[in-house]
């Protein structure tokens, strides 16, 4: 993609219900914030300048929270991401599942189907501290998976909510939550048949 049509290319807003918030995805560690398994598709299709906002699930209550907000400054393939030291970092350089509480091999198909991690430096990831979705950003709740298009009438709106809550610090506000449902699991297996 040359540089002209980078520059061109129109910003995307993605939103996503995390189905648990336990530190495999997101994982907001050491300034960073990245998404290496779970939501393949928006892992495949996510460029970077694209921004994502992780909104809570049923088990943090029924008002809908706003855990993490995130612009993608980095994206690299898994192989990329293997040999890294973070959490998230579940599978080998040549995709060999590796000891870990978050994923079995029930979710090796899905997860190297998403081909790339994406990587923030610019975001906040509010946690325990999350905020309510404001009314004027209900639109942006997503029924199931992710969505981007819906989103078009709302990306100012959350820009600015962005660029409002930055002013009071970025990276790592609160702690996460914790919570987990029956796909998110304490899992530690090593090797996928």
């Amino acid at each position: 993609m040359s540089l002209s049509t980078l520059k061109k290319r129109e910003t995307k807003l993605y939103s996503y219900i995390l189905a648990c918030d336990v530190g495999g995805a997101p994982c907001a560690e050491d300034g960073c914030l990245t998404i290496a398994i779970c939501k393949q598709v928006m892992r495949r299709n996510a460029k970077v300048g694209d921004t994502i906002v992780g909104i809570s699930g049923y088990k943090l209550g029924k008002k809908k929270k706003i855990i993490f907000i995130a612009t993608i400054t980095k994206m690299v393939t898994m192989e990329d991401y293997g040999d890294s030291p973070r959490s998230d970092s579940i599978y080998t350089s040549d995709l060999k599942l590796k000891p870990n509480p978050f994923h079995d091999c029930t979710n090796y198909k899905r997860d190297v189907s998403g081909k790339n991690v994406i990587i923030s430096t610019d975001f906040i990831y509010f946690g325990k501290k999350n905020i309510v979705v404001p009314k004027n950003l209900r639109g942006i709740i997503p029924g199931r998976g992710y969505q981007t298009d819906k989103n078009i009438p709302f990306k100012q709106t959350l820009m600015d909510l962005f660029s409002a809550e930055k002013k009071k610090g970025t990276g790592k506000r609160g702690e996460y939550t914790g919570k987990k449902n029956s796909k998110c699991g304490n899992k530690r297996v090593s090797k996928c048949i």
